[in-house]
């Protein structure tokens, strides 16, 4: 980590440093001062005179054929001539009068400078022409101070050495922030993973969300500490150096605007930032009450006639949201920047994807509803829904989700449950006479029915798994032309487990046939037979069937 972040750290801060230097130290090279000079016209009438980044005055009205950037030109032109290094520097205002205009020289030891005359004064601002005038001799004073410090080496060495000193502290600083959110990212990775810290809200595990949340939250924070390090960083060292000291000053200058205007905002968000609050909290009051309230129906601790303990999950699912969904509406008028455009286009756009995706999403939600307030099924229940068969094992907002006794998992969306036929092998199986399910034999007319019938329930009772409460019984289905159709009828306890339970039953129903010589095999009849198939009386109750008095 340390070799991958400080080394392009320290070179690019070497680098901009550098850059500095040499910004810095361009006044004192020959010709330096006409690439530092610039007249800046303002509107039409007015131009700057700008040396050093540094506004010397502004030139208002022309006199005689020059116009005021002419007069600012002529007067950059004569700055530039004053030499850099004079031990010392006399400046001082005469008063003249010329073609009638009152006015004044800035004269620099003696030498004529600057003019300015009556009208070049912010007379808009409540500015005399004494006060002008006095600000003019300031603003070159200055000026040439400046410039003559540029010169002063001591200063000069001491600006680079605190400048190196805060790159260094900078490089410290970023390299501080770069490990603890490092760390704080690793942290936040094994709370995820840690299953003793998960947060559940209802029924869903809101922690991968939560973490992804924070991680988003300290990767700005990250951001924005390195933004502000860099930002102070930069003006320091600007306000360092005498050339470079007006855009420090600036920098910092906004800054300080910046944090006043944030601070005002703040404390006018105040107000509602609470109210908001408050309401949040209120809510919050009330979705614990109506969970706990559906806890204890789904739980049946608390009974209702006309509210059942399988819709009370996805009630109470509804009517967190619905609470929430209020308390917004009525929160979102007290949000911060709610009245404003930026705000107003977010929710425009975010209604604008919801009503674009809402077609689809709105038909899934209904049919879910459908299906738990009808109490089609829930989870854990045995189904048939259209050609799938297994056990429910979720029932979501959009789809149901079921296994097949191949352990496959089907996934059926909700709105495609309202238009297939759904079974529920587990709802009758939890009555006093579980669920019935039935198998079928054909059996020739030669075998006495009364004798299938026996054999059919000796088989059930062999079979583990079928009830015999009610018992099993026997329904002669229909009367073919070469066989009778026979229906056994068996009560089960656990619907899943009716394939297992038919197998081992089809088993002993040929063990019992075979132990007492009836063939299963329907007999067809290609032409009349030689002896009328028919059952003997004395066999009508052949073994084991019995005799009922």
């Amino acid at each position: 980590m340390r070799a991958r972040f400080t080394s392009p750290l320290f070179v690019f801060l070497f680098f901009l440093s550098s850059c500095l230097f040499w910004l810095s130290g361009t006044a004192c090279l020959p010709g330096a001062e006409a690439d530092s000079v610039v007249v800046k016209p303002l509107v039409s009438s007015e131009a700057a005179v700008e040396v050093w980044n540094r506004k010397i005055l502004v030139l208002r009205v022309p006199y005689q054929e020059f116009s005021p950037a002419d007069r600012a030109k002529f007067a950059v032109e004569r700055l530039n001539q004053i030499p850099a290094n004079l031990p010392f520097y006399r400046v001082v205002a005469v008063d003249v009068v010329e073609g009638g205009n009152r006015g004044a020289w800035i004269r620099v030891n003696g030498r004529n400078i600057l003019g300015i005359i009556e009208g070049d004064e912010d007379r808009a601002g409540g500015e005399s022409f004494e006060t002008y005038k006095q600000h003019a001799v300031t603003s070159v004073s200055a000026l040439l101070q400046t410039r003559k410090m540029q010169f002063h080496w001591p200063l000069l060495l001491r600006s680079i050495g605190f400048s190196l000193l805060a790159t260094l502290l900078f490089a410290l600083a970023g390299w501080g922030v770069l490990r603890l959110s490092l760390r704080g990212m690793i942290y936040l990775r094994r709370l995820g993973r840690d299953t003793k810290t998960q947060v559940v809200l209802g029924d869903v595990n809101i922690t991968p969300y939560l973490v992804s949340f924070v991680s988003g939250l300290v990767t700005i924070f990250k951001a924005l500490l390195l933004l502000s390090i860099s930002y102070l960083w930069l003006i320091f060292v600007l306000s360092r150096f005498p050339y470079t000291e007006p855009f420090g000053l600036q920098l910092s200058g906004f800054l300080f605007l910046y944090f006043r205007a944030f601070g005002s905002a703040l404390l006018a968000a105040v107000p509602g930032l609470f109210t908001v609050a408050v309401i949040l909290y209120i809510t919050r009051l009330l979705v614990t009450v109506i969970t706990k309230f559906f806890y204890a129906v789904e739980d049946d601790s608390i009974k209702i006639k006309w509210f059942e303990p399988e819709t009370a999950k996805a009630t109470r699912r509804i009517a967190v949201v619905l609470v929430w969904i209020f308390a917004l509406i009525i929160a979102y008028p007290f949000i911060p920047g709610s009245q404003t455009q930026v705000f107003q286009g977010v929710s425009v756009f975010l209604g604008l994807m919801v009503s674009l995706g809402s077609a689809g999403l709105v038909g899934q939600l209904i049919g879910g509803l459908v299906v738990v307030y009808t109490r089609a099924f829930q989870a854990g229940d045995f189904v048939r829904i259209g050609e799938h068969e297994g056990v429910v094992q979720e029932l979501g907002l959009l789809a149901a989700k079921i296994i097949t006794i191949r352990k496959e998992e089907i996934t059926i969306p909700n709105a495609l449950l309202m238009s297939v036929t759904t079974i529920n092998y587990t709802r009758q199986s939890k009555n006093a006479y579980g669920i019935m399910i039935a198998t079928g034999v054909t059996i020739g007319y030669d075998a006495p029915w009364r004798q299938v019938h026996a054999m059919l329930e000796m088989a059930a009772k062999r079979t583990s798994g079928v009830r015999q409460s009610p018992e099993p019984y026997v329904l002669q289905k229909a009367l073919a032309d070469f066989y009778v159709e026979y229906t056994l009828m068996v009560g089960l306890d656990k619907a899943e487990d009716r394939y297992f339970i038919l197998s081992e039953l089809h088993g002993h129903i040929q063990d019992v046939f075979n132990e007492h010589g009836v063939q299963i095999m329907s007999p067809h009849f290609m032409a009349q037979p030689d002896a009328s198939v028919v059952v003997p009386r004395e066999q009508w109750f052949a073994p084991p069937a019995e005799r009922k008095l």
